[in-house]
């Protein structure tokens, strides 16, 4: 698993409009601030506010705001919001949940997808833990 460059540009971007909360930001001042072109900016923030993690004004003193309480905001919320859920392995997902020993579905037994199961509840569960509130 890696982080996205664009996960890294939303943390930031939330972080942003967690320390201006009550706040509505524009998206070229986000930009500035963080370092991320205005293009990428409004890109990342559609996909919040798809998420429910922020949320837009429009009109003149329109801009970008959080909607989430900042000690309510993981960074797991974050990283499902822009680059869907973390899964270490094609054997672990949800939808998919390929096994090549076991292609009739007995993954259960997979000693591999146990332990990876049990890494990636315990990535997941680390995600869960830290709120956007501890990187202001």
């Amino acid at each position: 698993m890696r982080i996205t460059q664009e996960t890294d540009y939303a943390f930031r971007i939330v972080s942003y409009l967690a320390a201006n909360e009550g706040n509505v930001v524009g998206a070229p001042q986000i930009a500035e601030s963080e370092g991320v072109t205005k293009r990428f900016t409004l890109r990342i923030l559609r996909k919040l506010n798809l998420a429910g993690i922020t949320d837009a004004k429009r009109g003149s003193k329109g801009g970008y705001f959080l909607k989430k309480p900042k000690e309510e905001t993981t960074l797991y919320d974050i990283i499902v919001a822009v680059d869907g859920p973390i899964e270490i392995n094609r054997c672990l997902q949800e939808e998919d949940s390929f096994c090549s020993k076991h292609p009739d579905g007995y993954k259960r037994i997979c000693k591999f997808h146990r332990v990876l199961a049990g890494m990636q509840s315990n990535i997941i569960n680390m995600f869960k833990s830290q709120t956007i509130d501890n990187f202001i």
